[in-house]
């Protein structure tokens, strides 16, 4: 009957990696040590209750303590996020008003962007992005 358990934690393990979560983490091993139980009885069960109580209890007890060691406090930006704080250069002249917005390049791509503080951006300045709104960089300017 180990192999029966031996099976079910296997399919418990790789779904948990596929899933990642810490749910079916705690059935892999409630499973594994099913295994150990099924060497001294052979009614199933008993081996299904001592699985679903090893499994609950795991889950109840140690889900929230290793989420909370395993996530990290700090987050590192990625995708558009990465974009904030970064410096680039006005290819087309940002205008004084929110509406009238020019190009900036960056990490060689064209973005449209305005100013941050409403001011006029020349062609050739180079500006710092401080936030996104929908898919337009708010920038100022860089003074030299």
């Amino acid at each position: 009957m180990w192999i029966l358990w031996l099976i079910v934690g296997i399919i418990f393990s790789v779904s948990e990696i596929l899933y990642s979560g810490f749910f079916l983490i705690w059935f892999a091993i409630g499973a594994f040590l099913t295994i150990i139980v099924s060497f001294f009885t052979e009614n199933i069960l008993y081996q299904g209750i001592w699985f679903l109580a090893i499994s609950i209890i795991l889950l109840l007890t140690l889900t929230k303590y290793f989420a909370k060691k395993f996530a990290s406090g700090h987050t590192f930006p990625t995708n558009i996020d990465g974009l904030i704080g970064k410096i680039g250069i006005v290819t087309q002249i940002i205008g004084k008003d929110n509406f009238d917005s020019g190009f900036v390049k960056l990490d060689g791509e064209i973005w449209t962007a305005i100013s941050k503080d409403g001011t006029t951006i020349e062609k050739g300045s180079m500006v710092q992005v401080h936030e996104i709104k929908g898919v337009r960089l708010i920038v100022s300017e860089v003074k030299n």
